[in-house]
């Protein structure tokens, strides 16, 4: 997946903005990251900070028809009263009747991301044990929520299709792990999951979670995908040793959902790891 230049809102999403607010609109001001979406932060005349999600990247429709502002707003209404850190809703315009592109307001949380599998940096460590229970203790949270209302989850990469990356000189390995993934049968329990759980999703002030973002790709699937997709978030972001340090923090490991989470991530390009690098992870995961 790249980068887009997302184009500024439009007068009319300004104005409907202005009238969601009830004040002025005083900037609107572009977030580090927008992969998917165009996220901004709007300021109001008066003082107040919003976030605001629009789904502008061409053929969204298309690629992930399931993942709409409805399906981010049924996440966020039944996440609502559980005490996580996660946006409010404060306006959607679905289909972008009165905006320039489907458009979603919600509140604004405090705190910076952490470096993630998309936006790295090399010199920041990885998250410390201590955040890793807090974001451990944040996802069963989420799994502790039904979800009933949030999009069914259907694979990025459909086993059934898929096929070793052209570059491996390790085939064998991937078919296998492609097979093994692909008779994994359903999960005995299907929770709320956020879909996306990874570094550059939460928010952190002073090694303290102060935000879990970035729902629209929520789904009611197997719960231990979320720690299988942080997992393979940190050791792309990390290595190896970042990704093995979650493992004795966790009571509920599932190596089939390790498994399913890794082999939906981006095997090859500019945001997956040097194949060596996923290969050897991959074979400690069979």
């Amino acid at each position: 997946m790249t980068m887009h230049a997302y184009p500024s809102p439009t007068p009319g999403t300004l104005g409907w903005l202005r009238r969601a607010l009830g004040a002025p609109i005083a900037a609107v001001t572009p977030l580090v990251g927008g992969i998917a979406h165009a996220v901004s932060a709007v300021d109001t005349a008066d003082g107040r900070r919003y976030a605001l999600r629009r789904w502008c990247r061409p053929g969204w429709q298309v690629e992930d028809p399931w993942f709409t502002p409805a399906n981010e707003v049924a996440a966020l209404t039944a996440l609502s009263g559980t005490g996580l850190p996660v946006p409010e809703v404060v306006a959607v315009d679905p289909t972008g009747a009165h905006t320039d592109f489907p458009a979603l307001l919600m509140t604004w949380l405090p705190g910076t991301m952490l470096p993630s599998a998309t936006h790295r940096a090399a010199a920041e460590p990885p998250p410390s044990t201590d955040m890793l229970r807090q974001l451990i203790a944040a996802a069963h949270a989420v799994h502790a929520v039904d979800g009933t209302g949030v999009a069914p989850f259907e694979p990025y990469v459909v086993l059934a299709d898929a096929r070793p990356p052209q570059a491996s000189s390790r085939p064998e390995l991937w078919e296998r792990a492609i097979a093994t993934g692909a008779a994994i049968g359903s999960p005995a329990r299907s929770t709320l999951i956020h879909r996306d759980y990874h570094p550059g999703n939460t928010l952190w002030c002073g090694g303290r979670l102060t935000g879990v973002v970035d729902w629209t790709n929520a789904s009611r699937g197997r719960p231990g995908y979320d720690f299988g997709y942080l997992r393979v978030n940190l050791l792309i972001a990390h290595g190896q040793g970042a990704a093995d340090a979650l493992l004795p923090l966790l009571d509920d490991h599932d190596p089939a959902a390790d498994l399913l989470a890794f082999l939906d991530m981006e095997w090859e390009g500019p945001h997956a790891a040097p194949l060596p690098v996923m290969e050897s992870y991959l074979e400690r995961l069979l």
